[in-house]
């Protein structure tokens, strides 16, 4: 008899331990396809400031062509409405008589408002939590974006300043669909359904530069997507942003319609404290 070599391969048991590696290594590739490593994406994380920065606000100088505000595509009669308005508040700014603002008025920003970072943001990118944080330094303002979570429906989703965000990565692209934007938050003065939809394109671009394309739809006021962008350059590791909390305000309406101060504390009952 021919004595069994021990070291000899099994054929069936080998082709079993083929099989069962591929099934691996194939769940492994789906896995992450559907959920990119940490080490593939893009970091994010820091503190960031608008890009190119704006002017001075003592300096008389326009702000830089990229920061200049997109004219919404509203249907009438809402967009002569929007340009008389926003002539009348160039005209009271100019006399020194400001018109009130959502932040002169002690209120979040909301968004797409906080992306515009008057002021800093801080983005915290947590893999553990599945979820990025945004920090913006004015108001001491916070939103959340849920990665790879279904958009509840709309009617189960309570109003807030920054809605309801979900987002996926698509390769190098953080994208974000945002929902449930309170009424009454109101970017730059332009009116909005309480079913509006923000999609945001948010990804790295050469220079460390971080851009976010903003698609705004809402078929009650737009006659189509209200289209804009928002670029930032990262801070240093050094740069801390601040707490920045709005009380003891002394801002009043004025019986113009205007913006006052009441240093000593003495406000008219008709012309009420902004809140």
């Amino acid at each position: 008899m021919n004595a069994i070599n021990s070291n000899k391969k099994n054929p069936a048991k080998h082709a079993l331990s083929s099989r069962s590696s591929l099934a691996i290594l194939i769940a492994l590739s789906g896995s992450i396809g559907a959920t990119p490593l940490l080490a593939e994406m893009p970091n994010l994380s820091g503190v960031w400031n608008r890009y190119p920065p704006y002017a001075d606000t003592f300096s008389n100088q326009p702000d830089p062509p990229e920061l200049q505000l997109v004219e919404p595509p509203l249907k009438e009669p809402y967009l002569t409405r929007w340009r008389s308005f926003r002539k009348k508040r160039e005209a009271a700014d100019s006399e020194g008589k400001p018109l009130p603002t959502p932040s002169s008025q002690c209120r979040p920003e909301g968004a797409p408002g906080i992306m515009g970072a008057h002021y800093a943001l801080q983005i915290l990118q947590n893999p553990e939590l599945n979820q990025i944080t945004i920090l913006g330094e004015f108001m001491s303002q916070i939103r959340r974006i849920y990665l790879d979570e279904p958009m509840p429906p709309m009617d189960e989703i309570d109003p807030g300043y920054f809605g309801r965000s979900v987002g996926r990565w698509n390769g190098n692209v953080l994208e974000v669909s945002t929902e449930g934007i309170r009424e009454d938050v109101v970017y730059e003065d332009i009116p909005h359904s309480a079913k509006m939809k923000m999609n945001e394109r948010i990804y790295l671009k050469a220079g460390g530069i971080l851009v976010d394309d903003i698609t705004i739809e809402d078929p009650q006021y737009l006659e189509a997507p209200y289209r804009f962008t928002f670029m930032y350059k990262r801070e240093p590791k050094s740069y801390k942003i601040s707490e920045y909390v709005c009380d003891n305000q002394h801002a009043v309406i004025q019986s113009d319609g205007s913006l006052g101060m009441d240093v000593k504390g003495n406000v008219d009952a008709s012309q009420p404290r902004e809140h």
